[in-house]
């Protein structure tokens, strides 16, 4: 009985530790969120104005080695197919997962609503990955 009551005493704690690592505040980039909304804008930017050279210079050197000129050229036309010209980026959350924080940013692109993505290393201040969604992108990418 003695033994039943530690493990579910222990298993309570345990529960309750678990329980409020979630509620805890995503850790940020190295950068402030100023310095990252500016970043992400600078990569729109350039990937609207077909420049790689400046959309990955924020990169990090594993992130351009997996991000070729062929695959921005890629992703840049089935952006400007799907969703138009690049307006403007919005607002982001963020959270963190494995080390690593993503930014999701609501932007505003001619034709529609684009949800960007953007992550760091916990404390990092190069981009290490980049994903968008939209309901026309995903149509397109089917």
């Amino acid at each position: 009985m003695k033994i039943t009551i530690k493990f579910a005493a222990l298993l309570g704690l345990a529960l309750l530790l678990v329980g409020l690592s979630g509620c805890a505040a995503p850790q940020p980039a190295g950068l402030s969120d100023q310095q990252v909304t500016t970043t992400t804008e600078n990569i729109l930017k350039a990937m609207d104005a077909n420049n790689y050279q400046t959309c990955t210079q924020d990169f990090s050197d594993q992130m351009k080695a997996a991000f070729t000129q062929a695959q921005f050229t890629q992703i840049r036309t089935m952006l400007q197919k799907a969703s138009g010209a690049f307006v403007s980026v919005g607002t982001a959350s963020l959270s963190n997962n494995q080390g690593y924080v993503a930014y999701r940013f609501t932007s505003k692109y001619a034709n529609e609503t684009v949800y960007v993505t953007v992550t760091f290393l916990i404390g990092g201040q190069k981009v290490e990955g980049l994903w968008f969604d939209s309901a026309n992108l995903r149509k397109a990418s089917q």
